[in-house]
């Protein structure tokens, strides 16, 4: 039997290069492990259309933990686990938002559903070459019911700003967790969702431990996931904090970082 069962994995900075890619060589062992059986799960900030297109893209299926845990999904796209914003609590965070300029801009997420209120701003533009999906114009009073909740505010802008935004909405909102998943981007989601939460509610789902599995990530908001797993490594451009929270460090995303760590763990 595997040491380690699955595996959990951080997209951006982590199974990505800083150009977005996935390597050949990643990505023949990635499916090598899927073919061993060893489930490799993604888990990301991102919306599930943003994580399909990378298991398309390598050749796998399998389950994925998505808006940072905010939602979780099996491998046939089934939802374990959802927790969101009520449409009123996200119109309460938008009524503390400063106007939008090119400089910064916001948007809103719910399922598959990317809604924008201009679909040609530049940072708008940006995000959709890097994640391949299409936003939406319109705010979610026009474009979801009413029960339906928000997986996911998110504001791109320079990184001071979304600093003293972010702690002026933490005191105000409590209930919610305000992470930055880059220097640029600034994520709110519902307080209880986790990427910690996720392992262990996928890990019910395979019948494992967390004990049994491996996770890799590069960023604040991946910290919790590795504390989770019996192993996890922090990449080479991590931030020192995150590398203390990990078993190890592996080489950066630009230098085949997970590939070295996989072919370590699973010779």
């Amino acid at each position: 039997m595997e040491k380690y069962r699955a595996v959990f994995c951080d997209i951006d900075g982590t199974l990505l290069t800083s150009d977005h890619r996935v390597t050949p060589d990643t990505a023949k062992k990635i499916r090598e492990l899927s073919e061993r059986g060893i489930p490799f799960i993604l888990t990301s900030s991102r919306m599930p259309a943003a994580m399909y297109s990378i298991q398309r893209e390598i050749g796998f299926r399998g389950s994925m933990i998505s808006y940072g845990g905010a939602l979780v999904l099996d491998e046939n796209g089934k939802p374990l686990s959802s927790v969101g914003l009520s449409q009123e609590l996200a119109a309460s965070l938008r009524g503390e938002f400063p106007p939008e300029t090119r400089e910064r801009c916001f948007s809103a997420y719910s399922g598959d559903l990317w809604m924008v209120t201009d679909p040609a701003h530049p940072l708008v533009r940006r995000e959709e070459e890097i994640t391949g999906v299409r936003s939406l114009k319109g705010s979610w009073e026009e474009l979801l019911p009413a029960d339906v909740p928000l997986h996911k505010l998110f504001w791109t802008g320079p990184s001071d700003f979304l600093d003293e935004l972010a702690e002026g909405l933490r005191r105000k909102f409590p209930q919610c967790m305000f992470c930055k998943s880059a220097p640029w981007l600034l994520e709110i989601m519902d307080g209880r969702a986790s990427k910690s939460q996720a392992v262990h509610i996928l890990c019910n789902e395979l019948g494992i431990t967390p004990a049994e599995t491996v996770s890799f990530g590069d960023n604040y908001n991946d910290v919790d996931m590795l504390r989770a797993t019996g192993h996890s490594v922090a990449m080479g451009n991590a931030p020192d904090a995150v590398k203390a929270a990990a078993s190890w460090t592996t080489a950066d995303n630009n230098q085949e970082g997970l590939l070295l760590a996989l072919n370590r763990l699973f010779p």
